[in-house]
């Protein structure tokens, strides 16, 4: 298994056509890849900050994305401003570096998730947010946004799976825990089952879920209409920045070599 997953500062030079229409041609960089040992059969998630060097930096991912199971509700997710996608773990340097300029990545191997784990959270501020989901605007005003994750390996009669389940969520959580899985159970809850994801992963395979994050504009004064609705996925990855970035959350699957 190789993870491919490294720290990348390579800034890509995008050609402007036009002043006024800003017409961006994007270019697919190909640079060599660091191959790593794996820890064993699982799965490695990697947080991405992309300091974005076009005005649609997601749009890359369409050259490298392979067929997604229909059933997923990838449509609906992208509604709520996250892209999904699924490929090739070697193709990540390239995707990464095509996007714009890495400010931060962390990766953590979780392997084998027997019991829902977050691997994405986001605290909800203390003022609040006003998230608007499928059209619908709801105001939160304490909890925990995440993305919940399940995940092991799979025996078929094709060969080894790692399967790999995703579901958002949002809680307050108990008094002693912010952790949805301890034996505390929290006292609000929410599991958007709408927006889950299932997929099984051959070894080298890797989902992408990327969120294009905008700059919030700063007004002098106070806000009448209170604060600006997000969505979904824009809560759950970040909610405001002061300049524009790209999260970008890699789950990619590690599955060893059987003799």
């Amino acid at each position: 298994m190789r993870f491919c997953l490294i720290l990348l500062f390579f800034l890509v030079t995008l050609s402007f056509a036009g002043c006024s229409s800003k017409k961006v041609t994007l270019k697919k960089v190909q640079l060599d890849v660091k191959v790593e040992s794996a820890a064993g059969d699982g799965i490695l998630v990697s947080k991405i900050i992309i300091e974005p060097s076009g005005d649609d930096p997601l749009a890359i991912l369409s050259e490298y994305s392979s067929v997604v199971v229909k059933k997923n509700n990838i449509e609906e997710l992208k509604t709520e401003g996250i892209e999904v996608c699924r490929v090739k773990a070697s193709d990540i340097p390239s995707i990464v570096s095509s996007m714009g300029r890495v400010a931060s990545q962390k990766n953590v191997w979780h392997g084998q998730i027997l019991q829902w784990r977050d691997v994405q959270q986001n605290q909800i501020p203390y003022q609040g947010m006003v998230i608007a989901k499928s059209g619908i605007m709801h105001f939160i005003d304490s909890g925990f946004l995440s993305l919940l994750a399940r995940s092991w390996l799979l025996q078929r009669e094709d060969g080894l799976f790692v399967y790999l389940q995703l579901l958002p969520s949002w809680h307050v959580p108990s008094e002693r825990s912010v952790v949805v899985t301890r034996k505390e159970s929290p006292s609000q809850s929410r599991l958007f089952s709408d927006l889950g994801l299932e997929f099984l992963l051959l070894d080298d395979e890797a989902i992408i879920l990327a969120v294009d994050l905008k700059r919030v504009e700063q007004f002098d004064g106070p806000l009448d209409e209170g604060p600006l609705p997000v969505r979904l996925g824009e809560a759950l990855f970040g909610i405001s920045v002061d300049e524009d970035m790209v999260v970008m959350l890699v789950l990619e699957s590690s599955i060893l070599a059987r003799e």
